[in-house]
């Protein structure tokens, strides 16, 4: 797939990208602006973005890092994108993921459109009835997003996409860093869950 990019920075996908940043509301970036005070200000916000992509001049804030308590007294740590870094990024899903879904495995739920942990339980259900199972294992890899290969990511995204303005785009989420007790680290490895 070549010349990809202009599907990005379209203010019509930008806008239908805010739609669902909109809808999955979420917590504030490091700037601290929530999605409400970007629909303030949306028609600007989104016109800046476009332009800013065009140019090949968009920078990703850095990602706030928060930690957030889990059921056996651990925490998890999340990486939060900023609201503006987030619709960027929901355009960019908007036009890889046709290109992808094709290839994706059927009995894969996670984070795939029309999909959810419900149906991938009764899947589970319906192995069992037909194979006569009677246990179930759940795994969750531990840091699996944490430990991501940025230039793996990238080396699969161009096996099937060739416009390197997006691979550009992509590097330079990944490479937004994060801030850690107001003191910014780089990141290597890793991206933020559902980035």
């Amino acid at each position: 797939y070549y010349s990809l990019i202009d599907k990005v920075y379209s203010e019509k996908n930008l806008l239908k990208a805010y739609g669902r940043v909109e809808s999955n509301r979420g917590a504030p970036g490091i700037d601290g602006v929530t999605v409400e005070m970007f629909a303030e200000k949306l028609p600007e916000e989104i016109e800046r973005l476009s332009g800013e992509i065009k140019r090949g001049e968009y920078k990703p804030m850095s990602l706030r890092r928060v930690e957030i308590p889990k059921a056996d007294g651990k925490t998890r740590q999340l990486r939060i994108p900023a609201v503006r870094d987030r619709v960027v990024q929901q355009s960019l899903k908007e036009v890889l993921e046709p290109i992808f879904e094709e290839g994706f495995h059927p009995s894969s739920y996670g984070y795939r459109k029309g999909r959810n942990a419900w149906q991938a339980v009764e899947k589970a259900k319906a192995f069992a009835s037909k194979y006569g199972l009677c246990n179930v294992v759940e795994l969750d890899l531990s840091e699996c997003f944490d430990t991501l290969d940025h230039e793996k990511i990238i080396d699969s995204v161009a096996e099937r996409v060739s416009d390197g303005k997006i691979l550009k785009l992509i590097r330079t989420i990944l490479k937004s860093g994060v801030m850690e007790d107001g003191v910014w680290k780089a990141t290597e490895t890793g991206s933020p869950q559902g980035g």
